[in-house]
């Protein structure tokens, strides 16, 4: 039974410490490949880290108990585990959320600002914007996986309008929520 984990933390990193934060997050999801049986995307920066998991239950909750013990997150926070019928990440991806336009643009496609903050974002907002930062044509995003792994002897994929395109998505509802800030008592 394959199960899916969603979930955002915050980073704990002092100023100066990014470099080794970012050399050793990637570092550790390098285990991670076809054969490990866990797929999804992990996006972070020097705030935030957020994270999508899939695979066998057993293992999603055996990676769930070592992140609470990882000492570079703080205030874990579990915004969905669900069973699933299937994968929506092909192989793994681990992406750093920095400054560049198509990101930007991503940033304000899921928040209010450029700066992206998950405390503000539902599970499945975090799912898909998890899911497409790391499918962004970027230096920041490292992918290992099946995508890269494929032969390129592979027959060529039909041209995309001989495709079906596939049915609109159909989000649940979306619950609008009137925030007032209360320092300046003016509505935001």
């Amino acid at each position: 039974m394959l199960s899916r984990l969603v979930f955002y933390g915050r980073t704990n990193v002092k100023i100066g410490e990014s470099a080794g934060m970012i050399k050793s997050i990637l570092a550790a999801a390098s285990e991670y490949s076809p054969a490990s049986g866990l797929t999804g995307g992990l996006v972070f920066n020097e705030k935030y880290m957020m994270e999508a998991i899939e695979g066998a239950r057993e293992q999603v909750s055996k990676r769930l108990r070592l992140l609470f013990e990882d000492p570079r997150i703080e205030d874990l926070t579990v915004l969905a585990i669900t069973t699933i019928d299937k994968r929506v990440f092909e192989g793994w991806a681990v992406g750093y959320a920095g400054r560049t336009i198509d990101a930007e643009r991503l940033y304000l496609k899921y928040s209010p600002t450029v700066d992206i903050n998950p405390t503000t974002m539902s599970a499945a907002a975090v799912l898909d914007f998890v899911r497409e930062f790391c499918a962004l044509d970027t230096l920041y995003v490292q992918r290992t996986g099946l995508a890269d792994l494929r032969s390129p002897t592979l027959p060529p994929q039909p041209p995309a309008a001989a495709l079906r395109p596939a049915p609109p998505r159909q989000d649940p509802p979306v619950e609008t929520i009137r925030v007032v800030n209360t320092k300046t008592m003016a509505s935001i």
